[in-house]
């Protein structure tokens, strides 16, 4: 996880700063991918770990995770209703 923490933090930065409109689909795929694995992370924590959901970090891993879905034009375009395609 500690990889796909690091793609997380910096993955959308590098997608704009080094890379063209072709490989958007990709990064949003490789984003897609991140933002499953830290939703189970999140379910899991919650079932295994005792008095983990609705603690501080309960809810800092909720609001890290959900902000994942800016960076996923995707799903992003749908939320607000704009298109780049």
């Amino acid at each position: 996880m500690t990889i796909v923490t690091v793609y997380a933090l910096f993955g959308d930065d590098i997608r704009l700063a080094f890379f063209t409109k072709s490989a958007d689909d990709t990064f949003f795929t490789l984003t897609f991918i991140s933002l499953i694995l830290f939703s189970l992370e999140l379910t899991l924590n919650s079932i295994a770990t005792p008095d983990y959901f609705n603690s501080f970090y309960f809810w800092l891993d909720l609001v890290s995770t959900i902000s994942l879905i800016t960076d996923i034009g995707w799903i992003w375009d749908a939320i607000v209703g704009t298109s780049d395609y």
